[in-house]
């Protein structure tokens, strides 16, 4: 963020009282940089200090009306789930996050105090996972905000996990549990904007506040058990054929493996088709070779989000298939295009 001024009184609406320079000037007083920080917000751009590590670089924005909406959630949630949406593209190569720029734009009556809680967000450090914000831009939108980042990683021993390292007979896994986020994304839609039970606001945190898996994704590189990696953003259906793509081969998941979400069945949810085609959830998918599942499975940390086998890489182009029982049938992509679906699945159930 460039041209800081003097921080400043915070003023009620930003279109009266407060303009870029002192906005900037704000936001710079209150970061905190890092020891490889030389310069930070206020110059026309960053100067960090280098290590002999690949470094890995990722953007991804959130656009207001198609990612988010400010009237079902809190800025301060937003700023951390902008954060962590790209710290899991991090997690999934196997970084360590470092640093990372945010450009905003902003409608001009959005009140001061909003933009003060989505910067408090921004640094929160459930999200950031130890990278230090250093910089951005600022400007003015008529058609809803939009809030941009770029985050910069490291690699672990110069290790980077890509999608196209699959090979036929590797065993998938995945972190966590899917269908969470979409499960809140329904009870949004229905108009349960706060949950009135524990599953209720366990699916509308997974929804606000994902977590990106970044210390998985690393022990992941450190100890070499991933041969090929993503994470999940736009749904178990839509992701995995990437990841098949990029290898060469197929894939078999079968059902009664992907760890689901079932108190979704409570307000009228397909708990399955929440995993395969919910997307936002923003766990990791990785293929491991055969002969190194049994080790990962008995030296997992606990500390970290559980692990679930869900199915197995085979000969093939591309393409995933639902196995059960010595049967299979193809799966259907169902999750979210930004190009081919307006809205995110999926449609709002009745909740009672």
């Amino acid at each position: 963020m460039k041209s800081p001024g003097r921080a400043a009184r915070e003023p009620q609406v930003m279109t009266r009282s407060m303009d870029e320079d002192r906005i900037t000037g704000w936001l710079g007083a209150r970061t905190p940089g890092g020891s490889r920080v030389l310069v930070g917000i206020g110059d026309d751009a960053a100067v960090l200090r280098p290590s002999r590590e690949h470094t890995v670089v990722t953007t991804d924005m959130l656009v207001e009306g198609v990612d988010f909406r400010r009237d079902w959630t809190t800025p301060r949630a937003l700023g951390r789930k902008a954060v962590a949406v790209n710290m899991s593209d991090l997690a999934a190569m196997g970084a360590r996050p470092l640093f990372f720029t945010v450009a905003l734009a902003l409608p001009p009556d959005i009140p001061f105090r909003w933009v003060r809680e989505l910067h408090r967000g921004l640094i929160d450090p459930a999200s950031a996972r130890g990278a230090h914000l250093v910089g951005g831009d600022l400007s003015r939108s008529e058609a809803g905000g939009v809030i941009s980042i770029t985050a910069i990683g490291e690699s672990i021993g110069r290790r980077v996990i890509r999608r196209s390292g699959g090979r036929a007979g590797d065993l998938l896994y995945v972190t966590g549990t899917l269908g969470r986020s979409a499960a809140g994304l329904a009870l949004l839609r229905a108009g349960r904007l706060r949950g009135r039970t524990a599953a209720e606001r366990e699916a509308l945190r997974a929804h606000h506040l994902p977590e990106a898996r970044c210390a998985e994704g690393v022990y992941l590189a450190i100890h070499g058990f991933a041969r090929a990696m993503m994470d999940l953003s736009d749904g178990l259906s839509t992701d995995l054929p990437r990841l098949c793509a990029a290898s060469g081969v197929d894939a078999e998941i079968d059902p009664g493996l992907v760890p689901l979400f079932p108190a979704a069945r409570r307000w009228g949810c397909d708990p399955l088709a929440l995993a395969l085609d919910g997307g936002e959830d923003y766990e990791l998918l990785f293929a491991v070779p055969k002969a190194r599942a049994p080790r990962l499975e008995k030296i997992w940390p606990p500390r970290l989000a559980p692990i679930t086998r869900i199915g197995r890489l085979v000969a093939g182009s591309g393409k995933v298939w639902l196995a059960k029982d010595g049967s299979r049938r193809p799966l259907p992509r169902g999750g979210y295009d930004h190009f081919l679906s307006s809205v995110r699945p999926p449609t709002a159930p009745s909740v009672p």
